[in-house]
């Protein structure tokens, strides 16, 4: 099962269309803003660490906190893109799980923005973190976002592409169209990949509406992902903001999570969390 949501997910993240999609200009959401303006002043000219950076979304606002930057991703069409918009900057292609080209405690500041950490398998998320505390420096920071399980998204059904009516007839006719073909398309990528789903205790790999359905991402409780940082030996109680930017008190129903984990100054002491 593994296997074959990297093999969806990567299909679907190398592809051209998808490639221009994230290559276009597109704002910081406020969770983002929210959680780079919390560790900003301590970033501040560190090392930083942009994973699945995707099209460039990031790169400005990070650069901004610090030129010692690095974006990553495994697409080898999101690094093009990226070196294309932003000639000054260095990206590489590389796997967060595996980031053996990135020295042990070598970064303040990893960042994996956009729910990207959920496009892999349970194991392969587990591997990632682990990844990311070996990279970090004593103090460093994880800004990251996640899929939320208790959002009325993890359950919905299927959903058709939006209609806009037009009483221009030319345009209802092009409209019409092209809502058939993406329904047709989302209706194809549901049935291919649905069956690939998986619901666990603690977990679940969903094939969601993103993309017309043609990806299978993770959703967990804002507790077990807490809980998942601490195993891979980040501190306790990690930060979370809702899409709001509003730091969460006790949970929340929003679909994306954004946290801020953060690794130890000291180590811990052995079978402490």
């Amino acid at each position: 099962m593994s296997e074959s949501i990297d093999r969806i997910n990567r299909k679907t993240m190398t592809t051209a269309s998808v490639v221009t999609h994230y290559a276009r200009p597109w704002d910081l959401s406020k969770a983002e803003q929210a959680t780079f303006e919390r560790v900003a002043a301590q970033a501040k000219d560190q090392p930083i660490l942009d994973i699945g950076v995707g099209g460039g979304r990031t790169v400005a606002a990070l650069r901004r906190i610090s030129h010692d930057y690095l974006g990553i991703d495994y697409s080898q069409g999101m690094v093009d893109a990226c070196r294309q918009r932003f000639p000054d900057a260095r990206f590489e292609l590389a796997d967060a799980r595996a980031l053996s080209d990135v020295a042990d405690a070598s970064i303040f500041l990893a960042v994996f923005s956009c729910n990207g950490i959920g496009m892999v398998s349970h194991a392969d998320r587990l591997l990632i973190l682990r990844e990311v505390q070996r990279v970090l420096l004593p103090g460093g920071f994880f800004v990251f976002s996640t899929h939320n399980r208790n959002s009325p998204e993890c359950r919905r059904g299927f959903l058709f592409p939006p209609f806009d009516w037009s009483f221009n007839p030319l345009r209802l006719a092009v409209r019409s169209l092209r809502f058939t073909g993406e329904t047709v398309l989302r209706m194809r990528n549901r049935r291919r990949h649905h069956p690939h789903e998986v619901h666990a205790d603690d977990y679940s790999v969903i094939n969601d509406v993103c993309h017309h359905y043609s990806t299978l991402l993770y959703y967990l409780t804002l507790a077990k992902q807490r809980q998942q940082l601490v195993d891979a030996g980040f501190e306790a109680d990690a930060e979370a903001y809702d899409l709001s930017g509003r730091r969460i008190v006790d949970d929340t129903v929003d679909d994306s999570i954004a946290l801020i984990a953060r690794k130890p100054s000291v180590p811990l002491p052995q079978g402490r969390p």
